[in-house]
């Protein structure tokens, strides 16, 4: 998942809970925090970093950075 792919999914997320408050369905925001939890799974997964208690947080700038 390149930063394109990442950026366009997020910004559906969003879009998908905007409809979705404006067609009146409860529990959006359930949607958005999975979704989003989600996205920076498969995200984390693609870089090749390691899960947030198997090692640092020195990994965290590979997002602000080309892959």
């Amino acid at each position: 998942m390149n930063r394109i792919i990442f950026i366009l999914s997020f910004v559906l997320l969003i879009a998908f809970y905007i409809l979705w408050g404006q067609l009146g369905y409860h529990f959006g925001s359930i949607l958005v925090f999975v979704g989003t939890v989600a996205l920076i799974y498969f995200r984390r997964r693609y870089l090749g970093m390691r899960p947030y208690w198997a090692g640092s947080l020195s990994d965290i700038p590979k997002y602000f950075k080309l892959p």
